[in-house]
């Protein structure tokens, strides 16, 4: 302990001693009407020091000098009550019990109430003071920004708080709005509730009011939303701001107030994920993981999750190398006691995956690896046959041949009724999932199916934010589009959760919400620049894309949904996917995949995936003989990788 706060210290303890007896004095002299004869002063003198001793050991027992005074709050109350009450009742029995029946009853009673004033003032008088002076010094330098808070539940009752407290915080509170009519007129720590967000408009117009801040937790996108549209309307120069919800303050406690500006993310009307982080991390903990296109969006954050768990291992396969390295030179510093393994190279290379599986043992495999840029893989078959189903088997396999415990797919929703390449190849790798499942008894297959992850690499957040940097227009496809969206970081712990719940043989669907639509996220993006839409920055629409539809579904069948342990996760009724009739469609896929006909693979694709609806472009001519499949593909003799075929058993 410094000099100065021993120096706090003793000051504390010889206020408290001077608070004992002042107030042991009053209650004796308020006992006999402030006139004590000889016999009362010698008897306060002689019982004074059992009464402060006891006192002060009780207050030594409850630790009221560990606390710091301008933090005093309710419970500080709590332990003072418990500490005067405890002092009191062990003085008063050691007083009678040695001066018997010459004591005054009363006197033990009013000095305890008289200490506890006396205590509670010592404590609070500094946090007033403090306060006072804040406002003394607010009043004269004019230098605090007048503030006006949306919410005042618990999120905003903690933010006035802290603002209270923080030195640096430099907000003049005005009042709460809040839709909750129970709480208009009153008032939270002495900030009124002035009503609900009608009155938002009218606010500002009467006050100058320079931070609109929104303290609300869970499903605060709706009123982002309207709060950025009125301050629009109203032409306000008011900022809006983002209070961090609970579990952000006590993951970041050093932080104080960090209000921060409007993220994306924020305009999504979802709830906060919760998950079991002892039951992740008895999953992860010291085991061997290999996350596949781990230079991706989803294949990064997974990375960065699991290390939090501690695995021994943490093998990170890449094919693009710039991405890999920065990867990996993320995440090493975090690396504690794991072995952080880069390895270069195609989720399709067979031998490649060999090599990981008998050098690392991987135990637990998250393939995120896959091709998800729909337009690209309508006019690229081949290679999304290769990199999302013939990679998914490949990896798979060898999960299963190796012993693997777990092996999850990173699926989509638009492998649900499919109308793109990139669609109906993950709605097949998800039935080569399930179908291995059916006979690996050791090794656990699932697959986790969810829509769009919001601000990944070359997602709809980022092209519009690139649009508008660059002065616009911003493009989008139709006015009626919707998608469903969700963070990386609330879609890995759900994946996550997902795989420690998994039997084997399980489709999970992530619930996503609802639906957003493309058309009024970009208005909010542009609102959030302080821009004006199609003043400041235009929209332009340019019409569907090949295989793009307007809206996406997560299911096929909602009769076939099941619930499970978690509220945000959903499972489908498992899949009959024969290995037999998948093991042909398999080897079909590998000869397509080396073809360069592009009707025999939609074919194909069509006869796996009965709902697959090919765009116009792509569509094939139904009609044409079945022996076309194998046109422009190299011959079955010619490939030696196949001279014995591949099947679903060890």
């Amino acid at each position: 302990m410094s000099a100065p706060s021993r120096f706090r210290h003793l000051l504390v303890i010889l206020a408290d001693f001077l608070a004992i007896f002042v107030s042991y004095a009053l209650a004796f002299l308020f006992r006999f009407d402030f006139t004590l004869d000889p016999f009362y002063q010698n008897l306060l003198l002689r019982s004074f020091p059992i009464f402060a001793a006891a006192q002060m050991a009780a207050f030594l027992w409850f630790n009221l000098y560990r606390g710091i005074w301008r933090y005093s709050s309710f419970s500080d109350l709590v332990h003072i009550t418990k500490a005067v009450a405890l002092g009191s009742f062990v003085a008063t029995t050691l007083v009678v019990f040695v001066h018997h029946g010459n004591f005054p009853r009363s006197v033990p009673i009013m000095a305890s109430i008289l200490l506890y004033l006396g205590i509670c003032g010592v404590r609070f008088s500094l946090r007033m003071l403090k306060m006072l002076l804040k406002e003394f010094s607010s009043g004269a330098g004019g230098a605090e920004k007048s503030a006006l808070i949306i919410g005042a539940g618990d999120l905003g009752e903690n933010l006035l708080r802290q603002m209270l407290k923080e030195e640096d915080a430099p907000y003049d509170v005005v009042g709460f709005i809040d839709d909750d009519a129970a709480k208009w007129q009153m008032r939270i720590h002495g900030v009124p509730v002035l009503g609900g967000r009608s009155i938002l408009p009218d606010i500002l117009k009467r006050q100058q009011i320079d931070e609109v801040i929104i303290a609300i937790s869970a499903r605060r996108g709706d009123i982002v939303r309207w709060v950025n549209e009125t301050l629009h309307d109203a032409a306000s120069e008011a900022e809006l701001r983002i209070a961090p919800s609970l579990e952000e303050m006590l993951e970041n406690p050093g932080n104080g107030v960090a209000l921060r500006k409007v993220r994306p993310a924020d305009l999504l009307n979802r709830s906060v994920v919760k998950f079991d982080a002892p039951q992740i991390a008895s999953f992860l903990a010291g085991k061997r993981v290999l996350v596949t296109g781990a230079g991706g969006t989803i294949g990064a954050e997974l990375c960065r999750q699991v290390l939090r768990y501690g695995p021994a291992k943490l093998i990170l396969l890449e094919n693009h190398a710039t991405s890999l390295f920065y990867r990996e030179m993320e995440l090493g510093p975090k690396a504690a006691n794991t072995a952080v393994i880069p390895v270069l190279g195609d989720a399709r290379d067979q031998a490649l995956i060999d090599r990981i599986f008998a050098q690392h043992a991987p135990q637990i495999i998250l393939h995120a690896a896959a091709h998800k840029h729909q337009p690209q893989l309508e006019t690229n078959i081949q290679e999304g046959i290769q990199n999302n189903i013939l990679a998914t088997f490949y990896m798979a396999k060898a999960a299963r041949q190796y012993g693997a415990e777990c092996f999850l797919l990173i699926s989509t929703d638009k492998a649900v009724n499919p109308t793109s390449v990139m669609g109906a190849t993950k709605r097949v790798a998800e039935m080569v999932v399930t179908g291995l499942a059916v006979e690996s008894p050791k090794t656990r297959f699932m697959a986790v199916r969810f829509g769009n992850v919001l601000g990944s690499s070359g997602s709809v957040l980022r092209i519009f934010q690139e649009q508008i940097a660059k002065g616009g227009p911003i493009t989008i496809t139709h006015p009626d589009m919707t998608r469903f969206f969700m963070t990386v970081e609330e879609a890995v712990q759900l994946i996550l959760h997902a795989a420690t719940m998994a039997k084997g043989g399980e489709l999970f669907i992530l619930k996503m919400g609802r639906a957003v639509k493309i058309l009024d996220m970009a208005k909010n993006l542009i609102l959030l620049h302080g821009l004006t839409p199609d003043k400041d920055i235009r929209i332009q629409f340019t019409g569907l894309r090949p295989g793009e539809k307007l809206d996406e579904e997560l299911m096929e069948d909602p009769s076939s949904l099941q619930k499970s342990e978690h509220d945000d996760i959903m499972v489908l009724k498992k899949e009959d996917v024969p290995a037999e009739w998948m093991q042909s469609r398999i080897l079909d896929f590998e000869l397509l995949a080396r073809g360069k006909d592009n009707a025999a693979s939609i074919r194909k694709l069509m006869e796996t995936v009965p709902t697959f609806k090919p765009s116009a472009h792509n569509m094939p001519e139904i009609s044409a003989p079945h022996a076309a499949l194998y046109k422009g593909a190299v011959p079955p003799a010619s490939l030696p990788a196949l001279e014995q075929p591949t099947t679903f058993h060890a």
